[in-house]
């Protein structure tokens, strides 16, 4: 099959996140992991943080890490969907500002000493100038935290499905921040989740927001491919099938 490797529009993405609204929180285990670990990474870094902001912040999984150690901070919370922006409001300590848009290309304000974001990145056209946005954004010294995924990210459907996302390295995104921040951490990890059929993995993937193809539509014929290729690569011994995240984590420190 031909990889469709295109980036996906943010209307697209905002209409599969705002279907997957009232299942997301049930079946984001990974994304939980990676928020809990994120927050893990920050507590070790933490400074007088005033005014903070968090990028894509979906229905407020890391939101509710991030108000534990700065209860006291000035937020400002942004989302692509105006209903999870909602959603992670309640779950402030102090009523935040809301800002609905694309991140890349909605103005999201300055003066910035820590700006945050997980399992967002991934989805952003041009990563490269995002980073010197972002940069322009922040005060000196101020952090930037991210969780994004790497290469190898959900490789099993990728692999089954002939299409995915592709993902920028570790050393790439080093690169990219290297101009404008000091960093201070650049870590990977692998997250394996296990399901009882291919067509589980689906479903997963649909209801937090995912699909394995870039329009998201099936006929009866890739499916079953698609089934046959999974079970066949990618079964373990208890006849399950394994699906694998792949998370990195950057903390920087703006020169």
């Amino acid at each position: 099959m031909e990889r469709d490797n295109r980036p996906i529009e943010p209307a697209c993405i905002r209409r599969r996140f705002t279907r997957a609204l009232n299942s997301y929180d049930r079946h984001a285990v990974a994304q939980q992991r990676i928020s809990a670990e994120a927050a893990k990474i920050l507590s070790l870094h933490l400074q007088p943080f005033g005014r903070c902001l968090e990028i894509g912040c979906g229905t407020g999984g890391f939101t509710r890490h991030l108000q534990r150690m700065l209860p006291n901070a000035d937020w400002v919370l942004n989302d692509l969907c105006g209903e999870s922006l909602a959603i992670a409001a309640t779950h402030c300590n102090h009523s935040p500002q809301s800002i609905i848009g694309d991140a890349e290309n909605t103005e999201l304000g300055t003066g910035y000493d820590l700006i945050a974001s997980t399992s967002a990145f991934q989805w952003f056209h041009d990563p490269q100038n995002f980073i010197k946005k972002l940069a322009g954004m922040q005060t000196k010294g101020g952090v930037l935290l991210f969780s994004t995924f790497s290469p190898g990210n959900l490789q099993e459907v990728k692999e089954a499905a002939g299409k995915g996302l592709s993902y920028p390295s570790g050393k790439q995104w080093e690169e990219w921040l290297a101009a404008f921040y000091n960093i201070e951490v650049c870590r990977e990890e692998a997250i394996r989740l296990t399901f009882g059929s291919p067509l589980e993995v689906l479903r997963h993937l649909k209801y937090t927001g995912v699909t394995a193809t870039h329009n998201g539509q099936w006929t009866r014929g890739m499916q079953e491919d698609f089934v046959r290729r999974y079970n066949r690569q990618f079964s373990t011994d208890n006849n399950q099938v394994t699906l694998t995240y792949r998370p990195l984590y950057l903390l920087a420190k703006r020169l």
